[in-house]
């Protein structure tokens, strides 16, 4: 899912620049109101392994594979503001030093996968309002991992499509289904791996799920010790 340079046009690039940008200065504050302390040290090590479960590529079809993107696990360990920060930082080292993502496309890649991806937070929140039973929460967080790869392809198929690059191709005609068809696929294995690596760490180490705190306590400015 991450786009190299040269694939959407400058206006997209500047469009998204200035989404990703909002929400990062929008999850800053809000991260700053929920820790209490500084997360920096929280945010090295969650980045780091999300870094290192990305490597990890499971094999789909006909030669293609997919690996986790890590967007929903994310926002149940650190909350969702600090998880889009988090997943930013996974970003910016594979575009500087891995060349996996481009730099004009860094706005794009953000709003795809950080912030698409973390904001499935909001749909484990509505899906679980009603329900305190712990098998409804590892279902909606199941949907919402798979829904976070499904959205963030969708929006990766119509950025593409729509840039002049991709035009005489067929533009968001052939760009959109190709996403979607093979991260529907894709998207299956980051739930699997989101809600296992989850009900794991809620069955041995429940006090380290700060998002699982948030949505427990119902208050997105509850500030984490």
């Amino acid at each position: 899912m991450h786009i190299p340079d040269g694939y959407l046009s400058v206006e997209i690039c500047a469009l998204t620049y200035a989404i990703a940008i909002v929400f990062l200065i929008w999850s800053w504050k809000k991260a700053k109101a929920t820790y209490s302390q500084s997360i920096t040290s929280l945010l090295a090590i969650s980045s780091a392994f999300v870094f290192a479960a990305q490597m990890i590529n499971f094999p789909i079809t006909y030669g293609t594979s997919g690996h986790l993107v890590g967007g929903t696990f994310l926002s149940i360990i650190l909350g969702p503001y600090a998880a889009i920060l988090s997943m930013t930082i996974v970003l910016m080292m594979q575009a500087l030093f891995f060349a996996d993502g481009g730099i004009s496309t860094f706005g794009a890649n953000v709003l795809n996968m950080a912030v698409i991806g973390v904001l499935s937070f909001f749909i484990i929140q509505l899906l679980t309002k009603n329900s305190k039973r712990k098998s409804w929460f590892f279902s909606s967080v199941f949907v919402a991992s798979w829904l976070s790869v499904v959205l963030g392809a969708l929006a990766c198929g119509l950025e593409i499509g729509f840039s002049p690059v991709f035009s005489n191709a067929g533009g968001i005609a052939v760009t959109v289904p190709a996403m979607l068809f093979w991260h529907v696929l894709i998207g299956l294995g980051e739930a699997a791996i989101t809600t296992t690596l989850i009900s794991q760490l809620h069955r041995l180490q429940t006090p380290v799920l700060t998002g699982l705190r948030i949505l427990r306590g119902g208050k997105q400015n509850e500030r984490i010790p």
